[in-house]
């Protein structure tokens, strides 16, 4: 009988303990971070299966944005896409297919979308309507070396305003500021050609693109569009930028040959934890008024049945949390999505003792995005192949910027 009894007990636990696991959800998530940016991801995705009894999550890195794009493209159409992604341009995957499940739930008390900046929600929209959670939010940022500074005689406490300022004090710099004796230096470039010059047309009036319902058009090509153009030859016709060498921009910097970066604000966390490196960093210059293009990713949600998507939405909520998203923020130089994450005293500690937190978080509220469309990234690589032209004198800002929004044209009329 006591032999029975401990049989049945015996029984009773390993019921019990197969019981939850029956019961359980599988999350199968994929992100295209790798670096500290996908060991952060990791981190918490794994504290979130280790504390969830209901939810086991089997994740992977699906490549650079541009292979995860084409991964979850191939997916979708398999019936085969992961439950929740971590991607560029997610709403191109979400919107365009009409799913828009997110949208039905960030109006849960618990997740406070308010709290959220307009300009970041803009990045996470197909067609105006929300279809995206935004997390590793980026912007560009103008980072100066400070030495090279310091020889020209230039001071960053009345950092310029305006792009016509930036010029004169960037050519000072290209004079004066050569630290290095090298023949290879100077006084500003930029590593994502077509990340900057969109901030720059929209700072100038020019709105990039035009929507009309459904249908989207190039707008680059005004008036405004070709004053940008024109201030940009204008740096490289001074022998401000060097023509062409964007790819190298960065190495250079980091070498001391240049004076002013534009570059992705998730630099900021990296160069910070040297202490070698005698950087910082000035609010964006301006045309007519301040403002810089986002970029970065998001989070979306492709689940097939109501359960798994349930589910999905509570880690998405948990990722997007002011604690955890603002703690992968710090990490990884992304910056926070949500006005209450620089309440936390580890935000507050980031900006009092490295000033270029506090210029990077500052941008969020003059931060921007166009609504998504399918050529987004066609637009990137036409614009970036436009400006090569006008940099090496080929063709006129006027002539080259026509012919760019005539190439795009052709590509959204398929």
């Amino acid at each position: 009988m006591k032999r029975m009894v401990l049989v049945f007990a015996a029984l009773l636990v390993l019921f019990a303990g197969l019981l939850p696991a029956s019961a359980q959800t599988k999350l199968k998530v994929w992100y295209a971070v790798s670096g500290d940016s996908g060991e952060a991801f990791k981190a918490m995705l794994e504290k979130y299966d280790a504390m969830t009894e209901d939810v086991t999550i089997e994740y992977s890195y699906s490549g650079n944005y541009a292979d995860t794009a084409t991964k979850v493209s191939a997916a979708l159409i398999s019936n085969t896409a992961p439950d929740v992604a971590l991607m560029a341009a997610g709403p191109l995957y979400t919107g365009a297919r009409n799913d828009y499940f997110i949208e039905t739930k960030i109006n849960d008390p618990d997740f406070m979308k308010d709290d959220i900046y307009p300009g970041v929600w803009d990045y996470a929209k197909y067609n105006g309507r929300i279809c995206a959670i935004p997390y590793g939010i980026s912007t560009p940022v103008m980072f100066y070396n400070k030495t090279i500074l310091e020889k020209a005689g230039i001071s960053m406490k009345n950092p310029p305003k305006t792009w016509t300022e930036f010029y004169q004090i960037a050519k000072t710099a290209q004079a004066k500021g050569n630290i290095s004796g090298s023949s290879d230096f100077w006084g500003f470039d930029v590593t994502d050609v077509a990340w900057l010059f969109k901030t720059m047309l929209y700072q100038n009036g020019n709105p990039i693109i035009k929507v009309n319902g459904a249908k989207v058009a190039p707008a680059f090509s005004d008036e405004k569009a070709i004053e940008v153009a024109a201030f940009w030859k204008k740096l490289t016709d001074e022998k401000i930028m060097a023509i062409g060498q964007h790819a190298n921009a960065e190495k250079k910097f980091l070498s001391g040959n240049l004076a002013f970066l534009v570059a992705s604000s998730t630099r900021v966390s990296r160069w910070a934890k040297d202490p070698t490196l005698q950087f910082g960093a000035i609010p964006m210059p301006y045309f007519q008024k301040p403002s810089v293009a986002l970029g970065g990713n998001v989070l979306v949600i492709f689940g097939k049945d109501q359960k798994t998507r349930e589910a999905a939405w509570k880690l998405v909520k948990y990722l997007a949390s002011k604690e955890n998203q603002t703690s992968y923020a710090l990490k990884t130089g992304y910056l926070p999505i949500r006005k209450s994450g620089l309440t936390l005293p580890e935000a507050k500690e980031a900006i009092s003792t490295n000033q270029m937190y506090a210029v990077a978080f500052d941008q969020l509220d003059i931060s921007w995005s166009y609504w998504h469309f399918e050529q987004m990234g066609t637009m990137d690589q036409i614009l970036a192949k436009i400006i090569d032209i006008i940099e090496r004198n080929v063709q006129d800002p006027k002539t080259a910027l026509n012919k760019a929004a005539a190439e795009l044209q052709a590509e959204i009329d398929g």
